[in-house]
């Protein structure tokens, strides 16, 4: 999991942002609507005076805690002694305004720290609740988009629960109701980045092989995403519990395990600078073992 570190509200602002004690009984996720980074989120949140704040904000490098999980937090939109405010876990999921890499990378870190949190303190997937149970408010506004139940069970699978149906990769663009033929104007449509280097990471998460930004290629990445919002993702089959070696495990199913292949496995499971670390062996491995882990 990515680094978690603090930037706590002084205590001198604890009858502004987070007035009561609390015991928390659930994890209310949100999305920021902005591009700033969990830094700037956190850091923004504690110095100003408004009676906003949120325990926890997510990118894709890090987790940063502003309220302690001790205090309450005005986040839910739901009164003073509203449930969501007096009882729940904010996290906000950075940069979804633009969404692209960066609020896919973040949206997986969130799913990680969630699914920690909740084996932290024995709690299970019903306790996992989106800002738009207490207002009024579509929010978490991209993750929703993509499809709550995705997340959810992108959670499960950090748990290390076995997902019936594993989780489709994150991030892609629902453009089902483009009527038109240019993939930069449809993503554009939705709110998602069309450069050309975030969309070659969507034509590998779409299995389109050395995009090189055709009038093909992007004729062919539209066709899919307007077709079908729902883009089926395939995953390796899932392998025994018992292995402790990611290259053992691969070869158990019939996998290449070369570090080459290995490498190229990482970049479509987020993670982009795999160097055959453990801790990067080991994330590997776990999904394998619960059936995530994406071609």
């Amino acid at each position: 999991m990515v680094n978690v570190r603090q930037n706590l509200v002084n205590s001198s602002k604890y009858n502004i942002k987070c007035p009561h004690e609390m015991n928390a009984e659930f994890i209310v996720v949100h999305n920021t609507a902005n591009d700033a980074s969990a830094n700037n989120e956190i850091a923004y949140m504690v110095s100003n005076n408004n009676k906003v704040s949120y325990h926890y904000a997510v990118d894709d490098v890090e987790i940063i805690q502003g309220i302690p999980e001790n205090r309450n937090a005005w986040h839910a939109g739901d009164g003073g002694n509203g449930e969501g405010n007096r009882k729940g876990l904010a996290i906000e999921i950075c940069y979804s305004k633009s969404g692209g890499d960066r609020f896919d990378k973040a949206e997986k870190n969130a799913a990680e720290f969630i699914a920690s949190k909740l084996k932290e303190k024995g709690w299970g997937i019903d306790k996992v609740k989106k800002h738009k149970d207490f207002a009024n408010k579509y929010c978490p506004h991209r993750t929703l988009d993509y499809g709550w139940d995705r997340f959810l069970d992108m959670v499960r699978c950090y748990m290390g629960e076995t997902v019936t149906t594993p989780p489709q990769e994150s991030g892609l663009p629902n453009l089902s109701g483009y009527s038109g033929d240019s993939i930069v104007d449809a993503l554009n449509s939705v709110g998602y980045n069309s450069s050309y280097a975030s969309r070659k990471d969507l034509a590998t998460k779409l299995g389109i092989v050395n995009y090189k930004g055709t009038a093909e290629q992007n004729l062919q990445m539209l066709s899919i995403l307007k077709g079908n919002s729902n883009v089926s993702t395939s995953y390796y089959k899932q392998c025994s519990s018992g292995y402790t070696s990611l290259v053992d495990a691969l070869r158990s199913i019939g996998v290449d395990s070369s570090y080459a292949n290995r490498k190229n496995i990482a970049i479509r499971n987020g993670i982009s600078n795999y160097k055959g670390t453990a801790s990067q062996n080991v994330e590997l491995l776990n999904k394998l073992k619960n059936g995530c882990l994406v071609k």
